[in-house]
């Protein structure tokens, strides 16, 4: 008899253990979710900070946490579940009476974008795992991921250079594509500005000089299109993404001299699906920032061939460098840009592909390509 009571009693407190945690465990729990910072760079390491409250004096044996992420985000030292462009990360968590802890994620942007997570998933139960219950919670954590910014002297190489721009004698706008020779290293200059081959003639580190222009204003043009007969969705995404950065870069530049720039692409944003890009002109880091959060935003998606976005934006540009990253070019986009250099523009071209025809290419049309792609039939 006293066994039969006892195992009696064992399934009275199982049960009565199973009710009491069912219906208060998540009770008075607070939860709360965030990035470290709101905005950040391709590359760059931050942290997802999770802070889990227990303002009760029944404890909390288990809690798991579901977050839903981007597969973008890469979670350090964490057993996610990747599927598609989703990625999904457990963190559990135990808590006595009144307990406060903070968790942080370690993790690392590996694409542009804007990352949110919502909702997560708060799951719990009794000591024994025989009842479970779960909660949404609402966190809506943000992140803005901007494009990488890159080092466009390593990136890009000139193909062909007809005719120079006019050197004046004021320092203006530094122009990215022009240098004249090279000089002697202060500490002032960025390392990455050093002329290495001029360093081993003169025994002493050289930077390199660069000439300025009379140009105040900058427009940068991405075709957002791989191939010249494409539709809807990009093909090439890789090639698209480093016109991206390229175009990221350039705004960057432009912020750090203070010109200033617009944006114009035949693509659109996350935000904004029927619309394409041509903002206006400004300078400042709000604007520019602005532009950043844009490239960000960019859908992989174009709304017009590139060609007819051209010929519909080129008659409001005068006055500018006018600087075109795209993948493919025509005789129609040739056409475009011999009439936009008529009006006082400065026009470039970055070839983004590594099979390009530049026999057609307009006299004063400088053009250049990403290093080490192979072009074939040019000059």
């Amino acid at each position: 008899m006293e066994i039969i009571a006892i195992i009696i009693l064992f399934f009275i407190v199982v049960q009565l253990q199973s009710f009491i945690f069912y219906k208060f465990v998540l009770s008075r729990l607070e939860y709360r979710c965030s990035f470290s910072v709101t905005e950040a760079y391709e590359g760059d390491e931050l942290f997802l900070v999770e802070t889990v409250c227990n303002r009760k004096i029944l404890p909390v044996p288990w809690l798991k946490v579901d977050i839903h992420s981007s597969r973008w985000l890469d979670f350090a030292n964490s057993h996610s579940v990747v599927a598609q462009d989703n990625r999904r990360v457990t963190s559990s968590f135990f808590l006595r009476s009144f307990q406060k802890t903070t968790r942080r994620w370690k993790l690392k942007c590996l694409k542009r974008g804007v990352f949110t997570t919502e909702n997560v998933t708060l799951v719990s139960g009794d000591i024994l795992g025989l009842f479970i219950s779960s909660i949404p919670v609402t966190v809506n954590a943000s992140l803005v991921v901007y494009p990488e910014i890159i080092d466009l002297d390593s990136v890009i190489m000139p193909i062909d250079i007809t005719q120079g721009d006019t050197v004046v004698n004021r320092w203006i706008v530094d122009d990215p594509f022009i240098v004249s020779g090279a000089r002697e290293y202060t500490p002032r200059d960025p390392m990455n500005r050093i002329h290495w081959k001029a360093t081993a003639r003169q025994n002493k580190l050289m930077v390199r000089k660069n000439d300025f222009t009379s140009r105040l204003n900058m427009t940068v043009i991405l075709n957002i299109q791989s191939i010249e007969f494409e539709y809807d969705r990009v093909v090439d995404r890789d090639m698209i993404e480093m016109g991206i950065k390229v175009a990221a870069t350039l705004i960057d530049r432009a912020l750090r001299m203070g010109i200033p720039v617009r944006l114009g692409t035949n693509g659109c944003t996350i935000d904004d699906r029927q619309n394409m890009i041509f903002t206006g002109q400004a300078a400042g880091r709000e604007h520019t920032t602005g532009l950043l959060k844009l490239l960000a935003k960019l859908e992989l998606k174009n709304l017009k061939d590139f060609d007819d976005y051209l010929a519909g934006i080129s008659g409001e540009i005068t006055n500018n460098d006018v600087i075109i990253i795209t993948s493919y070019v025509n005789n129609q986009i040739y056409e475009i840009v011999s009439e936009m250099s008529q009006r006082g523009n400065v026009v470039k071209l970055i070839i983004l592909n590594k099979l390009v025809d530049l026999r057609n290419l307009p006299r004063g049309i400088d053009a250049y390509i990403l290093s080490g792609a192979d072009r074939v039939n040019g000059n």
